[in-house]
């Protein structure tokens, strides 16, 4: 029996594909960034994809939102912090725009509102520098209602 994938599962699967396929990205990630220090190494730039919840307002649609965070490494003297900024901040504008503009995303969900980006400084395991991009997806909730498990 095939396995149905939640329309959030398709969001994430559908970043996911596009981080992937982005020619500066060196890894993609799920999770909360707190899991950082349980992780292997990893090799940046790196784009992170962090659930933020979902609402159900009663407009017919599931809002899902996230933060996609998207990290490179600093130099001790910081020298490379506008080019770390640039970078990330380009990286996660071209993924957003494929999500606005290039078929192949459903048509039972859509980005919603303007992405709002972030910059920061942080010292996960090392110091690092990038963008954080808050996002919202609305999904269809007569989309979401035909294979929910009731007889």
């Amino acid at each position: 029996m095939a396995q149905l994938q939640s329309v959030q599962l398709q969001i994430v699967n559908r970043i996911e594909a596009l981080a992937e396929a982005h020619k500066m990205v060196q890894e993609f990630r799920y999770g909360f960034l707190t899991d950082m220090d349980d992780l292997p190494d990893y090799t940046t730039p790196v784009v992170y994809l962090v659930p933020e919840g979902a609402s159900y307002p009663s407009t017919g649609k599931i809002n899902y939102s996230f933060s996609l965070v998207c990290f490179d490494m600093l130099l001790p003297d910081k020298s490379n912090l506008k080019y770390v900024i640039s970078d990330t901040q380009g990286i996660l504008n071209d993924i957003y725009t494929r999500l606005l503009y290039q078929s192949g995303n459903p048509e039972s969900w859509e980005v919603q509102g303007t992405g709002t980006y972030t910059p920061f400084q942080e010292q996960l395991k090392d110091y690092v520098a990038g963008n954080t991009l808050t996002l919202t997806i609305s999904a269809f909730m007569e989309m979401c209602s035909e294979n929910l498990p009731f007889d």
